[in-house]
């Protein structure tokens, strides 16, 4: 109960430094299947990347997060606050099993990153909360990168990070260039 607790106070912090311009290159993932959903923008280079599918609808990172919200519906939650990727503020989407957070670009809010909270959500390769570090590595390969806890791949400039406390994996995170 007490590590539950633990991962649930690190996984909170994580979301409100992120959201205050403290987040880290190794705390974001994103989900891919190669391809955005169509009526969504963003960048051929997301779009070609690491992408998050949740019931059809595509989240990929540096794309317009408006039409994504229509999709998903209301969030659990939401957070404001002054953005460090762009001039004015992001947002935090909470919903039950993800959180997106936003950066400004101009009149529309872009998708920075997307983390997965729970086993409910996979990556497009069935990865999930659940998975071993040896899953990861027999669905995705040698990671680019490997720091104490997390596993880290690129794709068309797109991060994924899978952060673990201890073996356990705790987050999957899909992250923006800017991020």
């Amino acid at each position: 109960m007490k590590n539950k607790l633990l991962v649930l106070a690190l996984t909170a912090i994580m979301a409100i430094s992120a959201v205050a311009c403290g987040s880290s290159d190794d705390t974001k993932v994103i989900e891919s299947n190669g391809s955005a959903q169509s009526g969504q923008s963003g960048s051929a280079a997301s779009a070609a990347g690491y992408v998050f599918s949740y019931n059809g609808t595509a989240i990929p990172v540096d794309a317009d997060v408006a039409p994504i919200l229509e999709a998903l519906g209301e969030p659990k939650d939401e957070f404001t606050s002054p953005s460090c990727a762009g001039q004015g503020d992001g947002h935090l989407y909470t919903y039950n099993d993800f959180e997106i957070q936003t950066y400004p670009d101009g009149d529309k809010d872009l998708v920075l990153y997307v983390q997965l909270r729970t086993d409910n959500v996979a990556t497009a390769e069935g990865i999930d909360l659940s998975s071993s570090r040896d899953d990861i590595i027999a669905a995705y390969g040698e990671p680019v990168s490997e720091e104490t806890g997390s596993l880290k791949y690129e794709k068309d400039g797109v991060g994924l990070v899978f952060i673990f406390d201890g073996e356990s994996l705790i987050s999957i995170e899909y992250d923006s260039p800017k991020n």
